[in-house]
């Protein structure tokens, strides 16, 4: 999604900043992720020759599989978190396979602007938010930020600090 539609769709004001998960991270998952899409195809052929032309259930989840596999590689180097000068734009954690699965079609539907104003901090392994409510209850926001670079994370971090007083 563009900057544009996203100072649009959320009162954050100008975006300053998009992160994504660390290189490293993203070259690693992409590789396995190949690996796993390369290795249903090989299976799924090996299965189709063993059982001449026939179609059976096996041979449908190994397509699934690596549909699955190819799908997550694409997303792989996706933005995580979007610092702007309101608060931060992260992308959720789905919970549900369903969720998942929305979130292949629809990503957008997962992005969450939080308010600096609320953010009480993150987790120990970066992957929940705390954010406080109006009525003084604690909200707690699945992320996943623990694969962000550690230069990335200071940067949340600071732009936390630096705009959480103003």
């Amino acid at each position: 999604m563009k900057r544009e539609e996203l100072e649009n769709m959320f009162p954050c004001g100008t975006i300053q900043e998009e992160l994504h998960n660390s290189s490293v991270m993203i070259w690693g998952f992409q590789l396995v992720y190949a690996a796993i899409a390369a290795w249903g195809l090989y299976r799924g052929v090996l299965l189709y020759r063993e059982l001449g032309h026939s179609f059976n259930m096996w041979m449908l989840l190994l397509m699934v599989v690596s549909a699955y596999a190819l799908l997550r590689m694409y997303q792989q180097d996706d933005v995580e978190v979007y610092i702007a000068t309101e608060g931060l734009i992260l992308k959720r954690t789905p919970i549900l396979v369903k969720e998942r699965i929305e979130r292949f079609f629809a990503p957008d539907l997962y992005l969450t602007f939080v308010h600096y104003q609320g953010i009480m901090g993150f987790g120990e392994d970066w992957k929940t938010l705390y954010v406080q409510t109006e009525t003084g209850g604690i909200y707690i926001v699945p992320i996943s930020l623990q694969f962000l670079s550690h230069r990335d994370k200071m940067k949340v971090l600071e732009a936390l600090n630096r705009y959480k007083n103003t």
